[in-house]
């Protein structure tokens, strides 16, 4: 038990950074800054002609009276109409497409950069927080189990804000490493080489943890009432009269956050980095950081979407009791879970990336 210890913490301290590896191709991701822009300006343009459809009464506008479970899902959109909402999005991507092209020049007026910066991230973060709801992460558990009949029209259309959305907040993380000549792809300065691993390594193993933890009640509590046993119900009446197919969708949706804590451990287990033996064909090779990454921020992102409308849901009627804490107490631990989640991410890409091939950095 202590070799094991030992492994994953010398692991941890001294983590996969890759750089005696052989260069690799450049990806179309990670040649990003060269046409984030172009994406951002055609996503803007296209949803801005949707936003006329709808204005001019054409159907499909996803969100209000067009969506019968905006209420019960806790949408912030779930009043709107599709000739103020139509408009709204029309000026939206109009000014939208003006700010990407503008943000294709560096410009030296410092009031002219933050103007920009402050339209993109706040493009960035309504699209990715406001917008959707907690149909996004219910869709994605429902999908384990093949239950694809909730992928209605307004959920795509949150999966596309969530896309323009992660897209607008490329190019202006993007925009805001030229304008301070840092490299566009890793965002390293001549000043600061080496130094984010460092701090990475000392926050990220506690974030990591809280990561864990947090993502343990819900999945519990839905165990719990798999087996039968009505744990926080105020009318334990469907626990005690589930069919067998019923308990098996409520097993799966306590094992995937169950799961997702176990496969957070990986952040800064040395099995995170090298496959283990078990992996058969892939044992003993390299994590590429972004098959860790990428399912991780996804899965932080969607927790803080549902977690945010749920703690507005309980801040409004104060629904959480000692007879019914089951319902929705566990479901307001998926904010400082997602949080904690991305931050562990963030960490563990900081600890293993390797010297940046476009600027040479490390």
């Amino acid at each position: 038990m202590n070799d094991i210890s030992q492994i994953s913490r010398k692991s941890y301290d001294n983590p996969l950074t890759d750089d005696t590896l052989p260069p690799e191709r450049t990806s179309w991701l990670s040649r990003h800054p060269n046409w984030i822009q172009f994406a951002v300006v055609v996503w803007s343009l296209i949803y801005g002609v949707l936003g006329s459809y709808w204005v001019m009464g054409g159907a499909g506008f996803p969100f209000g009276e067009n969506d019968p479970r905006g209420h019960m899902m806790g949408s912030f959109l779930a009043d709107l109409r599709a000739d103020t909402g139509g408009a709204a999005i029309i000026i939206t991507g109009l000014i939208g497409t003006a700010v990407a092209m503008a943000m294709m020049r560096q410009w030296r007026h410092r009031i002219v950069r933050v103007v920009l910066l402050a339209f993109a991230w706040s493009a960035s973060a309504a699209l990715i927080v406001l917008v959707p709801d907690v149909r996004v992460l219910q869709n994605f558990a429902y999908a384990f189990m093949l239950h694809f009949d909730l992928f209605d029209w307004p959920v795509v259309n949150q999966i596309l804000c969530i896309t323009g959305g992660f897209l607008w907040g490329a190019m202006a993380l993007t925009y805001q490493r030229r304008t301070r000549e840092a490299c566009m792809n890793c965002g390293r300065t001549d000043a600061g080489q080496g130094t984010s691993s460092i701090a990475a390594a000392k926050w990220g193993k506690w974030v990591t943890y809280i990561a864990v933890v947090t993502a343990l009640p819900y999945g519990l509590v839905r165990l719990a009432w798999a087996a039968g046993i009505p744990i926080g119900l105020s009318d334990p009446t469907g626990i005690n009269t589930q069919t067998l197919t019923e308990s098996l969708i409520v097993a799966v949706l306590g094992i995937l956050p169950i799961g997702g804590a176990i496969l957070t451990l990986g952040l800064i287990q040395r099995w995170g980095e090298i496959f283990p033996r078990w992996c058969l064909f892939l044992a003993g090779k390299r994590v590429p950081i972004l098959f860790a990454a990428i399912p991780a921020t996804l899965a932080s992102v969607m927790a803080i979407i549902s977690g945010l409308k749920l703690w507005i849901h309980w801040f409004q009627d104060g629904s959480v009791t000692r007879e019914d804490w089951g319902e929705l107490g566990p479901g307001l631990f998926w904010l400082p879970w997602g949080i904690s989640l991305g931050a562990a991410t963030f960490a563990y890409y900081l600890r293993r990336r390797r010297s940046c091939r476009h600027c040479g950095r490390k």
